[in-house]
C-alpha cells in the first residue's frame, strides 16, 4: 500500500521516484523449500564457518551514518535506508522489521506498514510507489525512521532483525535453486552518527509556508532513491519543497491545492511565485544557473537533461563540506555570481517555476558537495521560526500548533512562519 493521501500535495522536484526496503545475509543450513534462514551483515566470508548456506537476502545501509535531528514533532528523528538485495530465486515479501538497542526493541514495521515504506530500484513511477513483493534478483530500499524522546536516548547504533518469506522458484533455474529457503531473518548494523544537524537560517520571509515534501514518509522527495555517483543515493532525504498557502482554506479543496488565487494556469496567481529568497547563512557562492524558462503550472517539462530538473538555481558553500542548494528560481532573478560572499539574510534570487515542477515552489536541501543529486544530503535545522500548525495526510483538515521554535527541521505538511 503507498501513501496515497500524501499525493495531493503535488508541488515536486528533481527525481520523482519512490523507495524503502530492508534486510541483510546469511542462513542456517537449507535442505528443502520449507527451511528456513537467518542470515547476519556482520559474518565475514571465510570466517570458521563450517557449513555452506545461502543468503538469500543482502542488505546494507545506504551511504552515511544517520545524524538524529529534531523535528516540528518534537522527536529526535534517526533517517536511513536500508537497501536490500532479493538475491534468491524466490520473490520475497519483507514480513516484518524490527529495530532494537542493547537487546530491546526501540520501534518495529509489521505487515502494511513495511509495505508503505519499501520501494524498488530501478522502477521509477510518479508518484512513488511502495510494492508488496521484491522479485528475484532485484533489489528495493526500505524507508527507515526511528524517532526518540530525547538525544540522550538515542543509542550508537541500530540493530534491525528483518523477517522475510519467499515465494515459487521461477522456470529455468538450476537444480540447486530450490534449495534457497522459503523463509529468512536477516539482520543489520546501522550505526549512529556522531555529528549535529547543520543549523542554518530561514530561506524565506513571511507566514503561510508549507513544508510539501519533507521529511520523513513516503513521497517525491524521499522516494528519489537513484543510482548516482556510482551508488544508491538519498540525494533529497531531508528536502523540503516550501509552498505558500492560503491557510484560512484547507490545503486541498476540491482537488485543488489552496497555493493560488485567481488563474491556476498563471505562475503569477500563486502566493509563492516571485518571492524573496534568503541567504541561510555566511557564505560563498559556488554555482548559478539563472536563463532556464518558468514551467506552465501543472504541466512538467519534457525531455530536460539531468542537470536542468533543479531548473534555475543557486548553490551557497556555508562551510567545508556544507553546502545549501535552492532550485526552480524565476527566470533572471539571482543577484549573487559564483565567487560572491554573501551574509545570513541577504537575497539571492525569487522563488519561481522553472525546472521538474508542478506549481512555483522552493527546493532547498543541505548537502555535502556542489551537485545536488551526486552529493550526500545533511539533515539540517532552522534557527528559529514559529509552528503555525499541521495539513492532515489529506490535506482536507489543518491543525494549528502555534508557537515559537527553535533549531528544528520541518516535518512534511508543516506550516511554519519566518521573521520579514
Amino acid at each position: 500500500m503507498a501513501i496515497a493521501p500524501r499525493r495531493v500535495l503535488a508541488a515536486i522536484t528533481l527525481l520523482v521516484v519512490g523507495g524503502l526496503v530492508a534486510s541483510c545475509t546469511g542462513a542456517t543450513p537449507a535442505s528443502s523449500p520449507s527451511s528456513s534462514a537467518s542470515v547476519s551483515s556482520t559474518v565475514e566470508p571465510n570466517d570458521g564457518a563450517t557449513v555452506d548456506e545461502f543468503s538469500p537476502l543482502v542488505v546494507s545501509t545506504v551511504v552515511g551514518d544517520p545524524i538524529p535531528v529534531r523535528g516540528t514533532d518534537d522527536l529526535y528523528h534517526v533517517v536511513y535506508e536500508l537497501e536490500v538485495l532479493n538475491a534468491s530465486p524466490r520473490p520475497a515479501r519483507i514480513d516484518s522489521v524490527v529495530s532494537s538497542a542493547g537487546g530491546d526493541e526501540i520501534a518495529s514495521l509489521r505487515g502494511d506498514e513495511v509495505v508503505a515504506r519499501t520501494i524498488p530500484i530501478g522502477d521509477y513511477p510518479f508518484p512513488p510507489e511502495a510494492v508488496s513483493q521484491i522479485p528475484a534478483g532485484t533489489t528495493a530500499v526500505i524507508l527507515m525512521d526511528t524517532t526518540f524522546a530525547s538525544l540522550a536516548d538515542v543509542p550508537e547504533q541500530i540493530e534491525q532483525t528483518i523477517s522475510a518469506t519467499f515465494g515459487d522458484v521461477r522456470e529455468g533455474q538450476a537444480n540447486y535453486a530450490h534449495l534457497f529457503p522459503t523463509e529468512a531473518v536477516a539482520r543489520a548494523v546501522t550505526p549512529v552518527g556522531s555529528g549535529h544537524p547543520v543549523v542554518v537560517g530561514p530561506p524565506l520571509e513571511g507566514s503561510d509556508w508549507v513544508a510539501v515534501n519533507a521529511c520523513c514518509t513516503l513521497s517525491p522527495h524521499r522516494g528519489s532513491m537513484i543510482p548516482i555517483g556510482g551508488r544508491i543515493n538519498a540525494s533529497e532525504r531531508y528536502a523540503i519543497d516550501w509552498s505558500r498557502f492560503d491557510l484560512t482554506r484547507p490545503l486541498v479543496e476540491n482537488g485543488a491545492q489552496s497555493t493560488f488565487s485567481g488563474d491556476p494556469t498563471d505562475n503569477a496567481d500563486y502566493f509563492t511565485y516571485d518571492q524573496p529568497v534568503l541567504a541561510v547563512g555566511d557564505g560563498e557562492v559556488a554555482a548559478v544557473v539563472d536563463d532556464l524558462p518558468d514551467a506552465e503550472p501543472h504541466v512538467l517539462q519534457e525531455d530536460l537533461p539531468l542537470n536542468d530538473y533543479g531548473g534555475n538555481h543557486v548553490v551557497l558553500k556555508l562551510s567545508e563540506g556544507v553546502y545549501a542548494f535552492y532550485a526552480h528560481l524565476k527566470p533572471g532573478s539571482t543577484t549573487v555570481e559564483v565567487g560572491d560572499r554573501v551574509e545570513l539574510g541577504d537575497e539571492i534570487a525569487r522563488t519561481g517555476n522553472s525546472g521538474n515542477t508542478t506549481e512555483s515552489h522552493l527546493h532547498f536541501h543541505v548537502m555535502d558537495g556542489v551537485a545536488p543529486l551526486t552529493s550526500t544530503n545533511l539533515p539540517f535545522e532552522i534557527s528559529s521560526f514559529e509552528m503555525i500548525g499541521t495539513g492532515s495526510d489529506d490535506g482536507s483538515e489543518f491543525i494549528r500548533d502555534e508557537g515559537a521554535r527553535e533549531s528544528e527541521l520541518p516535518l512534511i505538511l508543516s506550516a511554519i512562519g519566518f521573521p520579514e
